[in-house]
């Protein structure tokens, strides 16, 4: 017997596969997960009419409380469990693969279109320059997402931010008013009413609608119902500027003003800035081998903090000039160099 694991894709039927039709066709339980994504009306009903009585709807505690009954099942009877979007992507489907390893059960993953990669593709940003994914739910507190588009942007990133789908969905307007709600507590800069931001609803149904703007126009941009997504875009490539402006319409002068904040980039380089500052006048006291090998050893590392800032690993960088700082800050306590941090 087998556990089949199934994507649905976006939530409509027009993105169930031939292969997961023929696939599970025969399956004694369907398990339809109704926690972790969107199922249309249309979907829903024809799922309803396809397996019948055979179709189970399955709750975060059917999934997760009671994983290892679930799989169990699957030792004397095929069972599939449908998962919005592709199964893989959520670790609590992860963990049923883990559990079905343990017990020695077969199984097999039908993979399905991710709002992961259907964001990305349909605003015209390169998939390649995200960062982590967060979500943002109804009632939970936005100070993580906050700090996940703050971290992906002082990298140059873009961030996806899924919006919660339970109890009718969080909608882009009200998520955005939580975010500045947010930036009015932390005041960091990162969603401001001015900040480029991407609003996608219904990616891939008939209902679709993707705008690009400032935040200040999002919120008062009219959206079909959820499942509702937002793009905080990092660094833009000129491709990607034209997609926003020439496909999304959002205001040229908006997006070529655009520079993601970089706090931290700029703190480092800074830090990097003064310690070539005290390399250039420095005075070596006490001229001997053993000094003259610590000031290489400190030039050296930073050597590594501008290679590392200049291409993007800013925490390397960081370290890296700790390290130079440290060597001289010694050296200068025990007397045997000279100089004044700028």
């Amino acid at each position: 017997m087998v556990l089949y694991l199934a994507g649905l894709g976006l939530g409509s039927l027009d993105y169930v596969t031939l292969k997961l039709i023929r696939e599970i066709e025969n399956c004694d339980t369907v398990y339809l997960d109704t926690y972790t994504g969107f199922v249309s009306n249309e979907l829903m009903n024809w799922l309803e009419r396809r397996f019948q009585n055979r179709l189970k709807l399955a709750t975060r505690s059917d999934l997760e409380d009671n994983l290892s009954r679930l799989v169990e099942e699957a030792r004397d009877s095929d069972i599939a469990v449908l998962v919005p979007g592709d199964p893989l992507i959520a670790t609590t489907h992860i963990s049923m693969l883990i559990e079905g390893a343990k017990k020695n059960i077969p199984y097999r993953v039908i993979h399905g279109v991710s709002i992961y990669s259907a964001a990305a593709s349909v605003a015209g940003l390169q998939a390649y320059k995200f960062g982590r994914t967060t979500t943002l739910a109804k009632m939970g507190d936005p100070r993580e997402t906050y700090r996940v588009i703050r971290e992906n942007l002082e990298k140059g990133l873009h961030t996806l931010v899924l919006l919660d789908t339970a109890d009718g969905g969080l909608t882009i307007s009200n998520a955005l008013r939580r975010l500045l709600e947010t930036e009015d507590s932390l005041n960091q800069g990162i969603v401001r009413k001015d900040t480029l931001v991407v609003g996608l609803a219904m990616v891939g149904l008939r209902e679709q609608k993707i705008r690009a703007g400032l935040v200040e126009e999002l919120i008062s941009e009219e959206f079909p119902p959820p499942p509702h997504a937002l793009i905080f875009p990092g660094e833009l490539h000129f491709m990607e500027i034209e997609a926003l402006t020439k496909i999304y319409k959002a205001k040229e002068e908006d997006v070529r003003k655009h520079k993601p904040p970089r706090h931290e980039k700029e703190r480092v380089w800074k830090y990097i800035a003064k310690t070539r500052e005290v390399f250039e006048t420095l005075k070596i006291i006490e001229d001997n081998r053993e000094v003259q090998k610590i000031v290489e050893m400190a030039s050296s590392y930073l050597e590594d903090a501008q290679r590392f800032w200049s291409s993007g690993e800013i925490f390397n960088a960081l370290a890296s000039i700790a390290y130079a700082e440290g060597l001289l800050d010694s050296l200068r306590l025990m007397g045997k160099i000279d100089f004044k941090w700028p």
